[in-house]
C-alpha cells in the first residue's frame, strides 16, 4: 500500500538477487551480528567496511540509495543534537584552544552518529529484501526453543505480525488525513498546531480501523497465523555456504 504522503522508505521490494533468495533465519542472525559489530567499532575501518557492504547490498534493491538520502534527512536533526551535545560536554582535548569544544567529543560524536546512520540503513536493508510475514516466521523459528520453557513464542510472533499489519493502515489514515487538510501553513508554530489538530481524528479512525480488523479476525475473513505465510522444508546448500561466508566476514570485522 503506498501512497502519496506516506512513508514508504522501509517497504519491502521484490527482487531476485542472493540478499532476497537467502533464507530468512540465517539473515537475521548475520544481522544481528553485523549490528554487534557495528557498535562495538572502536575503528573508522571497521565502519568504513560495513558501509561498503551495505552500499553493494542497497544497489539490489529499487530506489535504495535514493531512500536512504531522504532517511538521511529526516534523522539529521538528531544526529546534529547528538555530535552538539558530544561537542561541548565531553571531557578530553579541546579545539581550537577553546575550554568549550572538545576535540575528543567531536570524535564520539561522529563514531555514535555514524554507527547510529548505519544500524538504520542495516535495518532497511533487512526490509528492503524480507517479506514482513517471513520475518515473523524466521523470528518464531529461532525462538521456537522456548517454546519448552513454555515462553509463548508462536503467540508472540502473530502478534508482531498483527502490529506489522496494521501500520500500512496508520500511513493510508495519515495520508487521508493530510489531503483532507487545507493548504500547508506557513510558519513553525502553524505548522505544529496543524499537526496537533491531526490527532484526535487519527486517533477515531485507528479505533475504529481496529475494531474491524478484530471483526475480520473473529468471523474468519483474516487469519494472522505464521506458517500460512512461509513454508520451507529446510536449509538448502547455498544457503548454508551463504552464512559460513557471513560469520567469517563478521569475524575479520570483529578482528579489526
Amino acid at each position: 500500500m503506498q501512497t502519496a504522503g506516506t512513508f514508504s522508505h522501509g517497504i519491502y521490494r521484490g527482487g531476485n538477487s542472493w540478499l532476497h533468495r537467502f533464507d530468512p533465519r540465517l539473515k537475521l542472525l548475520l544481522m544481528l551480528g553485523l549490528v554487534a559489530c557495528l557498535f562495538s567499532a572502536t575503528s573508522p575501518l571497521r565502519l568504513l567496511l560495513i558501509f561498503l557492504f551495505w552500499i553493494s547490498a542497497a544497489s539490489f534493491c529499487r530506489g535504495g540509495l535514493r531512500d536512504s538520502l531522504k532517511v538521511f534527512k529526516l534523522m539529521r536533526w538528531l544526529l546534529l543534537f547528538a555530535l552538539l551535545l558530544h561537542l561541548f560536554l565531553t571531557p578530553g582535548r579541546t579545539l581550537f584552544g577553546s575550554r568549550w569544544l572538545s576535540y575528543d567529543g567531536l570524535l564520539r560524536g561522529l563514531l555514535i552518529d555514524s554507527q547510529l546512520l548505519l544500524a538504520i540503513f542495516l535495518s532497511l536493508l533487512l526490509a528492503w529484501t524480507t517479506r514482513p510475514e517471513v520475518l515473523a516466521w524466521a523470528f518464531s523459528r529461532l525462538l521456537s526453543p522456548l517454546q519448552r520453557l513454555r515462553v509463548p513464542v508462536r503467540e508472540a510472533a502473530e502478534l508482531l505480525l498483527l502490529v506489522l499489519h496494521f501500520f500500512p493502515l496508520i500511513q493510508a489514515e495519515v495520508a487521508d488525513l493530510k489531503k483532507q487538510r487545507l493548504p500547508r501553513e506557513k510558519g513553525l508554530l502553524l505548522r505544529i498546531r496543524g499537526a496537533a489538530d491531526m490527532i484526535g481524528p487519527l486517533l477515531f479512525r485507528l479505533v475504529e480501523r481496529a475494531d474491524q480488523l478484530a471483526a475480520e479476525i473473529v468471523s474468519g475473513k483474516e487469519s494472522f497465523g505464521i506458517e500460512r505465510f512461509f513454508r520451507k522444508k529446510g536449509l538448502q546448500r547455498r544457503d548454508l555456504w551463504l552464512f559460513a561466508a557471513g560469520l567469517l566476514v563478521l569475524l575479520l570485522l570483529w578482528m579489526i
